[in-house]
């Protein structure tokens, strides 16, 4: 299992535990290039769109390794950002 399927799964129990559903949202991941201000190292980030179905809010972040974006999510969905 790769890091964005283990954050995808921490991200939905995460969502069940504040009482929604992960079926109400949509997730999607899209590979974004290196970081060219990397040093040399080839990191891996992508970027993250969550999407609620109900009434189309999203919330955009960037995950990869030594980011959060499931925090970052967490967060918006405390504060009612998809509400």
């Amino acid at each position: 299992m790769d890091l964005y399927e283990m954050e995808l799964e921490e991200a939905k129990k995460r969502l069940q535990a504040n009482g929604g559903n992960p079926d109400d949202f949509l997730f999607a991941m899209e590979i974004m290039p290196p970081d060219p201000d990397g040093g040399g190292m080839f990191t891996v980030r992508y970027a993250v769109t969550v999407t609620c179905k109900s009434n189309g809010k999203s919330l955009e972040a960037i995950g990869g390794i030594g980011l959060d974006w499931v925090g970052y999510f967490e967060e918006a969905l405390n504060e009612g950002h998809f509400a």
